[in-house]
């Protein structure tokens, strides 16, 4: 792929999240979390469309057949996203890089936003890293629902 190219794509696929976030469904994911979120703050109630509690928390999300993961920390203020860190947990070298990509883009795409309007499809090349971030969302969202 010529390098034009791969800044079209690359574009593109940044409007395709951005997109995404915009016109997100808010249905619930019903369901508990499969492990419990770490944060600073004070203990929520089960998942719900907020208000939460502000803080740090910081989960892992999982996705894929394979038992992959990424770690993901928010910082939420008055439910709108204010930092986001993603910790690759890849040891593959081409789904490290991946997830090192998704990890750069992930806050551009995501700070400055109300966490419920937030819902990644594809991002840097990623297909499956964003369900990852996805079930970290929804982990967060139940740990901060207060």
């Amino acid at each position: 792929m010529s390098a034009l190219r791969r800044k079209i794509a690359t574009a593109l696929v940044g409007i395709s999240a951005t997109a995404t976030i915009a016109a997100c469904d808010t249905t619930e994911t019903a369901g508990a979390p499969s492990s419990p979120a770490s944060r600073t703050g004070t203990a929520g109630s089960p998942s719900h469309r907020g208000p939460y509690e502000d803080g740090e928390y910081t989960v892992d999300g999982e996705y894929g057949t394979r038992g992959s993961s990424i770690g993901v920390t928010v910082t939420l203020e008055s439910d709108e996203i204010t930092a986001v860190d993603v910790t690759p947990h890849a040891t593959d070298e081409t789904s490290l890089a991946l997830q090192r990509r998704f990890a750069d883009a992930v806050p551009r795409l995501v700070v400055g936003k109300e966490i419920d309007d937030v819902s990644l499809d594809r991002v840097a090349g990623n297909s499956h890293t964003p369900a990852g971030f996805n079930d970290a969302l929804e982990k967060i969202k139940a740990e901060a629902s207060g």
